[in-house]
């Protein structure tokens, strides 16, 4: 298992200046470099380095690479398993300031926002490089440093905003801000990235994020703040625009080779066998197939797919007996493994289909990828998508219904179940909406946020959800046990996370911890 460390992950390239809020004695670190503005920012090469820098911050652990998806396993699809107490809080609201994970997560979206700072900061400076490429840059920044505040928002509600005038008076310990005054930062540098964003790029360049993520990013912003007519405008220039078509086959966002040339992802972390490997991949993949398998998806989410959506259900859920191409990990059947396709098979070993050694009776497939030549070990090349055309397609038709009512985003519903081989539906309602966004971008890190946003709009009632159990597959040996008992939601405070109060206790007294914490 990856160990866990405290951020003191610095890449002197960038940061040298950078500091997270509230974070000087975490980033208080002897750097690797002697790189300040006056010998860094020099040429296009140190532009194009530093940018690379705040993608660099996508592929930690800590962070957008894995643990930030302990927050969805509040959710009813997904239940936590592992040797982490934190996440097991998390999942069942129990989380305080002192719930470690909450660190990590404010820790490197604000290290994600200081390096977009210093960007933004001294591009500008740098006296002679290709202006195309520095206005690229600038719009990467803008758009990065917008995507850390949208974690954060998301999470924490209010926070502070720290932007490149904190780096030049080096004033970082200031109060949080309302949430629609992060909102309109976020709003803000996205208009701008828009702006600088090309529409598509070459294929040195893939991975990088274009004008279409800008444009996705803003629907998605605008859906949370209940501006629903700027959701649709946004959103409908991701999907009527061919460079961000909907991927061929719903397969091709997840399997390794199809995705580098995917124009669904708007959004990735672009991971890179030997050199970013893919931390999404480890902690997914089952136990028994050389991975940690920490997040399971539970019988109730399992149910939610139609009879006829089997491409999406063999895509995201992994059964006992199904098989993946490439794993040739062996593990020897156990008595409690002996039912069905294992019966009678007690002592023998299997690799190709998986035992029934998991949570829940079920593992994500959409983050589970080996290598081809045979050595049964986990592809690093695997993408972690963040944001998917279809995501947009669906924001588009809530927008749509919540203005116009029942049927009016029939078309954007549709064009995303045809791809899934399924019939068109007609008079489509929120119901129809919601239950397409749960099977459509099941395990993506969405479905809770996405409740409570629905809830706060009191489209539906989050206690009526939340009171039921997480249960497992109802074969044997699970029987569908109850693995997590109802839970109750407690509003407002079970909206957002409490700050760390590590932050809390460093500001000394310029952060007011968040209601009820």
């Amino acid at each position: 298992m990856i160990k866990k460390k405290y951020i003191h992950y610095i890449l002197a390239v960038v940061t040298v200046l950078a500091a997270s809020a509230c974070q000087k004695k975490i980033l208080d670190v002897t750097p690797v470099g002697l790189y300040t503005p006056e010998n860094y920012w020099r040429n296009e090469s140190d532009v194009v380095t530093g940018i690379n820098g705040i993608y660099n911050v996508l592929t930690q652990e800590e962070g957008v690479g894995h643990n930030l998806y302990a927050f969805d396993d509040q959710s009813d699809d997904i239940s936590v398993d592992g040797d982490h107490p934190d996440f097991w809080d998390i999942e069942k609201f129990n989380a305080n300031p002192t719930t470690y994970q909450l660190r990590p997560t404010w820790g490197w979206a604000y290290e994600q926002i200081a390096r977009a700072n210093n960007a933004i900061l001294y591009i500008p400076k740098v006296p002679s490089m290709d202006e195309n490429i520095r206005t690229r840059s600038m719009g990467e920044a803008y758009f990065l440093r917008a995507h850390g505040y949208w974690v954060l928002s998301q999470i924490f509600g209010e926070v502070p905003i720290i932007l490149e005038q904190n780096v030049l008076n080096g004033n970082y310990n200031i109060p949080k801000s309302s949430v629609d005054s992060v909102r309109m930062q976020m709003e803000s540098d996205l208009l701008k990235a828009a702006d600088m964003l090309p529409e598509s790029y070459g294929a040195e360049d893939k991975g990088r994020v274009s004008k279409g993520a800008a444009w996705g990013l803003l629907a998605k912003l605008y859906i949370f703040w209940e501006k629903l007519d700027k959701a649709q405008e946004f959103g409908t220039k991701v999907i009527t625009n061919a460079n961000y078509a909907l991927a061929p086959r719903y397969t091709d966002n997840f399997f390794l080779g199809m995705q580098e040339n995917n124009t669904e992802l708007l959004f990735a972390v672009w991971n890179k066998n030997n050199y970013n490997n893919a931390p999404i991949n480890i902690y997914f993949t089952p136990r028994a197939w050389n991975g940690w398998g920490f997040h399971h998806p539970t019988e109730n989410f399992a149910e939610e797919f139609e009879a006829k959506d089997s491409i999406r259900k063999r895509t995201t859920l992994l059964s006992v007996g199904d098989s993946i191409a490439n794993q040739t990990n062996l593990i020897t059947i156990a008595p409690g493994d002996a039912y069905q396709m294992f019966t009678g098979k007690e002592g023998q070993q299997t690799g190709r289909m998986l035992p029934s050694n998991s949570l829940t009776g079920y593992c994500l497939r959409k983050y589970t990828a080996y290598n081809p030549d045979g050595s049964g070990q986990l592809d690093g090349d695997l993408k972690q998508p963040l944001l998917r055309t279809a995501d947009i397609y669906l924001i588009v038709a809530e927008a749509k219904i919540r203005q116009s009512g029942a049927g009016a985003g029939d078309v954007e519903i549709n064009a995303v179940r045809a791809r899934a081989g399924l019939a068109d539906i007609h008079g489509a309602t929120m119901h129809d909406l919601i239950h397409e966004r749960r099977v459509e971008l099941g395990g993506e890190n969405i479905r809770h946020q996405d409740l409570m946003r629905w809830d706060k709009a009191k489209i539906i009632n989050l206690d009526t959800i939340y009171s039921k159990p997480k249960s497992t597959s109802p074969l044997q040996p699970y029987n569908g046990a109850v693995l997590i008992p109802g839970r109750t939601f407690k509003r407002p405070k079970d909206y957002y996370m409490p700050i760390p109060q590590v932050v809390i206790d460093e500001s000394k007294g310029v952060l007011i911890q968040n209601p009820n914490y």
